[in-house]
């Protein structure tokens, strides 16, 4: 019975030639082959379903022009749901999906190599296993229910297109309680990278990467029912959302510039929907999700390899050096009028700052920030002997010149190792006050917890 429903799908996908994807009805037609087919059955409908791969990409390296990666498409029942790009490289690498939401009853999930979506040079992918899975919520209220139930599929921008660039590698979500039964969700995607807006030296002096992180989505209950949703447009500029849902409540969202803002309608050939992960920022940085998911460094500096941004011979504005050679600094600060930098010195006595002398890249945001430093490894340690905050006005009136960076703690330092891994170095100094043209030295003298 089994091997009857599989063939009967089979046979109902190959008749598929054409398959709705966006809102002007785009089609997508994969070359090569059907690499693995699954059956699963939803016992309690309607339920959100998890498609787990462990997959590589042969002869791939998200490092190397024309050989990036694979591309998968999925299908459900002979619908498209999503493309899987496999920015791994070519060792085992675990991909988690949200498939949406189906009813009882038994579905067919087909997975097809993508040949036209991946690099040339990438031609196979190897599947060690694909586990479909419930979600497993039993509360249909609670709030990772309805961030599981509502989380966005997000298409990639059509410039990004066959050029493996800006693709989303983490999908997170906040929840911030709002009275009563009521509360909101807030969905944060970390791209590879960004082709426009910030440029790379200012990503990794005042964000302390070079990954892009935009928040996407936000949605608001309150009694069970949605009552507000919005999104980030073009501009940084907050839209009331009124897009299409698919496979149960997931809606589409579209990436359309090149600083990876969105639009609620548009079309593009590939389609993510990464498995959103819960997040408490309230008392650590955005950045931290980047450490608890350590392979996002290595994604990030194999763009900027490919993207030729690596070189420390000739840095400029968007070049950079190897990012195995920063310091990585996670503080608190509550400024006022002023913009904090970070200065480090090694234990040989060695000297380096985060701006450079250059105002642009320091850090005038109120609450925990990343800002990164290049400190070149020694053989002697991983981390400096000290950390200094500097604490500068922010133009030259007389407010600013009183202006003062309150509360600075210095809470970890992170290092990578040789293979991007992040080392993290947890610091918790107690806080400091600053005065604008003050600096407040931090000393490492011991070895502290790392994680």
């Amino acid at each position: 019975m089994k091997f009857l429903f599989l063939t009967l799908l089979l046979v109902m996908f190959n008749s598929i030639s054409a398959v709705a994807q966006c809102a002007n009805e785009p089609t997508i037609e994969p070359t090569g082959k059907i690499i693995a087919v699954r059956e699963f059955t939803v016992k309690n409908a309607p339920n959100e379903m998890i498609l787990t791969l462990e997959v590589a990409a042969n002869n791939s390296s998200w490092a190397k022009v024309g050989a990036e990666g694979a591309t998968l498409t999925v299908f459900v029942d002979g619908k498209y749901n999503q493309d899987v790009m496999l920015f791994g490289g070519a060792k085992k690498f675990v991909y988690q999906v949200a498939l949406g939401s189906f009813e009882q009853g038994k579905h067919a999930l087909a997975v097809v190599f993508n040949q036209t979506r991946s690099a040339k040079n990438s031609k196979q992918a190897k599947i060690y296993s694909v586990k479909i899975a419930s979600a497993n919520l039993s509360d249909k209220n609670s709030a990772d229910t309805i961030a599981l139930a509502n989380s966005p599929i997000i298409y990639a921008r059509p410039d990004t297109i066959d050029k493996f660039s800006d693709i989303p590698l983490v999908l997170y979500y906040e929840v911030f309680p709002n009275g009563d039964d009521a509360f909101k969700i807030r969905y944060t995607t970390i791209f590879s990278n960004e082709d426009g807006g910030t440029q790379t030296a200012a990503l990794m002096a005042r964000w302390g990467r070079a990954t892009d992180i935009e928040w996407v989505y936000e949605i608001e209950f309150s009694g069970g029912k949605i009552v507000s949703e919005i999104y980030q447009g073009a501009n940084h500029e907050t839209k009331n959302y009124a897009g299409k849902r698919v496979f149960g409540g997931h809606p589409l969202v579209f990436n359309t510039t090149v600083n990876n803002n969105f639009a609620d309608a548009g079309c593009s050939d590939l389609r993510f929907a990464p498995l959103a992960v819960r997040a408490d920022l309230s008392k650590k940085s955005r950045e931290t999700v980047m450490d608890e998911n350590g392979w996002t460094y290595r994604i990030m500096a194999e763009e900027l390899l490919r993207e030729k941004r690596i070189n420390a011979a000739k840095p400029d504005a968007n070049t950079i050096a190897d990012p195995r050679d920063y310091i990585y600094a996670e503080i608190y600060s509550e400024p006022e009028n002023a913009a904090i930098n970070v200065e480090a010195e090694t234990f040989g006595g060695e000297k380096f700052s985060s701006d450079a002398g250059i105002a642009s890249l320091r850090v005038n945001r109120k609450g925990y920030v990343r800002i990164a430093m290049r400190l070149p490894r020694t053989k002697t340690a991983d981390f400096p002997s000290s950390v200094i905050v500097g604490c500068y006005p922010i133009s030259n009136d007389a407010a600013a010149q009183n202006g003062a960076c309150q509360n600075v703690r210095l809470i970890k330092l992170v290092r990578l190792d040789e293979n991007y891994q992040p080392i993290v170095e947890k610091i918790e100094s107690p806080p400091q006050n600053i005065k604008t043209g003050g600096k407040a030295v931090f000393v490492i003298s011991e070895r502290k917890s790392r994680e």
